[in-house]
């Protein structure tokens, strides 16, 4: 009897030792010890991250005036007949896609961290959200559809950015994007040629379009057909012009980029003078624009939400990729930081906001950014006067687009999209550098094409899912055994290990100068995005940054402070001293990548780049234990590349054979170049 309290107590011991030495318990009490005392900090932080107006606004500088109110005068003006054709495509009545213009562009002041991005009705979203329309115009009206859609695109926003889901999206790749794009720019393209001539009821599908518009030749109405290939004359000519002379004059670059303005005057002007005392004999059909003031605010049925909210994710992902994509492109561009978090919230509240207001779903156009950018922005307070602009048109000028023909729209929508396709050369490289990139290109494209844009987009992206588990299920594995005198072929050689946001020091030592990044993984699509910003990051927490003489001309754009505050913050955080001695080398250790993507090529090419642009132009890449496939990846995508112990090409990075030459070799020559580095410093 006296055995079993024994042992009671004894299981009691164990029991209690097990609770004590248990690691989740202990992250669970060491987390509610370390946790309350930060969130009043954290919150704070947050919110600050949530209103970017309020980290930027106080750098603002009176001389950046100027810019800004050209820049959002003339995306103003773009926006005019952008809207009014891509609410065409969406089959809504036209004036709505003035209602969806005015919010994301004021908006975007207060919660975008982009100051290029211009934000609206695109040509993507107006496709879809045709589709959808189409589909539920028999029981609810094209615009309360369009505005359901705009509502679930906005939730769906809304909970990407605040959960941090965004990284869900790095499955669609750059193939799959570009040949979705492509697919769409041709059916939206096509879509218009029967407005373009003076034909009703052409069909949906490109070549359904094409065979149907050359049977009807002879049917093809004279005046409209003169007026819809007038415009397409005239906005090709302004675009030529505005490519060969831009750049050398201010006037013509401004008129090139109002080339769809330009022509919505002239020929809303003619059709006003030849068709006002017809009555309903008109010569051609016109867009008969109505507008009395913003739309009324109105709320959504919800049995409509439910039944577009399934529909509403193709819209969402595409919106959500172009927008990063175009978003990403011009803060490397421009170079400042774009929080993607805080896009998909700024995404999120537009859509949301807008849909009240009679919108369709809206999203980053590259062609407006592009000229935003050219117009040398200087920070989001430009949306203010785009804003202004398209309302005095709303309340003032929109009477005189009751005019506008409806043949000068197809012009402008057809003009705008023949840039999205291809182009070829692009295909081409990515059959040179991946044939699973060319293949996935394809079915989103096709599919596209012949089933339509949720069918494309979902269908490569399935594919994709199915080639990343068949490649990590097949995998060869490289076995090494002992040979010759003994002693194993392959050593271990520790080192020190960049990964995530730290670094690891795990052994042989490196000079003070040199940095190690050994990636753990193939790098691809999901990864390699996510990686470029950490290895940055990780740098950049110990090195300190040197003025690029390449880029110097560059910082007096600097609106954006978001990332350095970042750095200061992690520092601190973490206790981390800043080395006084610059960064002269990066060695990148290829043992564990198997596999590299078009996406991860660029990936790396963009990370090199700002390694150089932040950290030192004299800075060196090297590399180590590449496959052989890596490389081929790397010489289809015309990147130099030399053997150190072979023939050398001026501007190649070098290949080593082991970590420990790529480290020390050549110490002379890096020590020359980290002088060079230091003039750069001072």
């Amino acid at each position: 009897m006296a055995s079993q309290p024994s042992a009671f107590r004894s299981n009691v011991e164990a029991v209690k030792e097990e609770l004590r030495t248990d690691p989740n318990i202990a992250r669970v009490k060491h987390y509610a010890k370390v946790v309350p005392p930060k969130i009043p900090s954290a919150a704070k932080q947050y919110l600050l991250d949530k209103v970017p107006i309020v980290q930027w606004l106080p750098r603002y500088s009176p001389s950046w005036l100027a810019s800004d109110f050209m820049a959002g005068l003339t995306i103003g003006v773009m926006l005019i007949p952008q809207s009014l054709s891509y609410a065409k495509i969406a089959t809504i009545p036209i004036e709505h896609g003035l209602y969806s213009s005015w919010l994301p562009a004021a908006i975007a002041v207060f919660l975008g961290t982009s100051k290029d991005l211009s934000t609206g009705p695109t040509s993507l979203m107006g496709l879809l959200t045709s589709e959808i329309v189409a589909d539920l115009s028999g029981e609810y009206s094209p615009v309360d559809i369009a505005s359901a859609t705009a509502f679930m695109v906005g939730v769906y926003g809304l909970v990407v950015g605040l959960l941090g889901l965004g990284f869900l999206l790095d499955f669609i790749s750059i193939p799959i994007l570009t040949g979705f794009i492509s697919a769409t720019a041709l059916t939206i393209g096509f879509g218009q040629v029967g407005s373009l001539v003076g034909l009703d009821n052409t069909p949906s599908t490109v070549f359904a379009i094409i065979g149907d518009v050359l049977h009807r030749l002879p049917k093809w109405d004279g005046p409209t057909s003169g007026i819809g290939f007038g415009s397409v004359v005239i906005l090709y000519a302004l675009e030529k012009v505005g490519k060969k002379w831009g750049k050398k004059h201010f006037v013509i670059q401004y008129l090139s980029s109002s080339r769809a303005i330009i022509v919505l005057i002239i020929f809303t002007l003619i059709s006003y003078l030849v068709n006002k005392d017809r009555g309903d004999d008109l010569l051609w059909a016109i867009s008969k624009v109505d507008t009395h003031g913003i739309a009324q605010p109105k709320g959504h049925d919800g049995g409509l939400i439910s039944k577009v909210a399934a529909r509403a994710i193709a819209p969402f992902v595409a919106a959500s990729l172009e927008h990063q994509a175009v978003a990403r492109a011009f803060g490397r561009r421009n170079h400042y930081t774009v929080d993607q978090t805080q896009e998909f919230n700024y995404l999120g509240v537009t859509n949301l906001v807008n849909s009240f207001f009679g919108s369709m779903p809206v999203g980053g156009a590259i062609s407006r950014t592009a000229v935003n950018s050219e117009c040398r922005v200087r920070s989001p307070l430009n949306g203010v006067v785009t804003a202004a602009f398209i309302l005095l048109t709303i309340y003032v000028f929109s009477p005189a687009l009751y005019w506008l023909p409806k043949s000068t729209l197809a012009a402008i929508i057809i003009m705008a999209v023949i840039h999205l396709f291809g182009p070829f050369s692009l295909i081409y490289r990515y059959y040179r550098i991946s044939i699973a990139d060319y293949i996935a290109f394809n079915v989103a494209f096709f599919v596209t094409i012949f089933a339509g844009s949720e069918y494309g987009i979902a269908s490569a992206a399935g594919w994709a899912v199915v080639w990343t588990l068949l490649r990590s299920a097949f995998t060869r594995t490289r076995v090494s055994t002992n040979s010759g005198e003994g002693g194993p072929i392959n050593t271990s050689r520790p080192f020190t290990r960049t990964a995530g946001a730290e670094t690891e020091n795990v052994a042989i030592t490196i000079p003070e100068d040199t940095v190690v990044v050994t990636f753990q993984d193939s790098i691809f699509y999901p990864n390699a995005q996510r990686g470029k910003a950490q290895i940055l990051e990780s740098i950049q927490l110990v090195y300190p940054s040197v003025q690029n003489p390449n880029y110097r001309a560059d910082t007096a754009r600097s609106w954006s402070v978001a990332g350095q505050k970042r750095l200061e913050r992690l520092r601190k955080e973490r206790s981390i001293v800043m080395k006084d001695m610059p960064l002269s080398v990066v060695v990148w250790d290829f043992t564990s990548v198997a596999f590299i993507d078009t996406t991860g090529v660029t990936a790396l090419s963009e990370l090199k780049d700002d390694i150089r642009r932040q950290l030192g132009n004299l800075i060196e890449i090297r590399m180590v234990n590449m496959a052989p496939g890596v490389v081929q990846r790397f010489e289809r995508a015309k990147w130099p590349l030399s053997e150190v112990d072979g023939a050398q090409i001026e501007g190649a990075d070098i290949i080593f054979p082991s970590l420990e030459r790529a480290v020390w070799d050549d110490r002379e020559l890096v020590k020359e170049h980290l002088q060079g580095v230091v003039t750069e410093k001072n």
